[in-house]
């Protein structure tokens, strides 16, 4: 992908054939949040021996970073917002950080909604609902990704009382109790 360009010879903006990812054709598609994601990859897992010349690698960091922040159409905060928020997403722990990242965020602050809002959920208070229901599974389900070696997660969820509990008085135990 290398030219003859170096970076400090380019005029206008960089224009870069699209066969080289996958050859979008409309415009939305070719500057997807999905496609600028690509670009940041192929920019951050550049390897300098994969290039014929020191001049080569630094062309194609060039061109990977112009097609990544695409300077020609966002303004320096828009191109520090994609920065941070790559770097506030790299220091998050791993479990976290794929929890940001099925959401999309496409700034900083989309990122840290995210997190306030799981934040949130997991802050509720313990819900009644059935042993069984899916309600039940949907939330382990969210949450098993969550947990971390280091740390004590507690979910306790108490079932409705069955019909024979009432009459009987005597508590049937159903709780369900995570500890990692």
């Amino acid at each position: 992908m290398a030219t003859s360009l170096e970076p400090e010879e380019q005029k206008g903006p960089l224009i870069v054939k699209a066969d080289h990812y996958g050859g979008q054709d409309s415009i939305s598609q070719k500057y997807s949040p999905h496609r600028r994601e690509l670009f940041r990859q192929h920019f951050r897992k550049l390897c300098y021996q994969d290039a014929p010349g020191p001049r080569e690698a630094l062309t194609q960091l060039w061109e990977l970073c112009h097609q990544w922040l695409r300077p020609e159409c966002h303004t320096k905060e828009q191109i520090l917002d994609l920065l941070v928020l790559e770097q506030f997403l790299s220091i998050l722990p791993r479990d976290l950080q794929a929890w940001v990242q099925a959401h999309h965020p496409e700034t900083g602050e989309e990122a840290v909604t995210v997190l306030e809002d799981l934040e949130r959920e997991l802050d509720e208070p313990p819900k009644q609902v059935p042993a069984n229901s899916e309600r039940q599974d949907t939330l382990l389900d969210k949450l098993a990704p969550l947990r971390r070696p280091h740390e004590s997660l507690t979910i306790q969820l108490h079932p409705k009382k069955t019909q024979q509990e009432q009459e009987s008085g005597e508590p049937q135990r159903n709780d369900i109790h995570l500890h990692q």
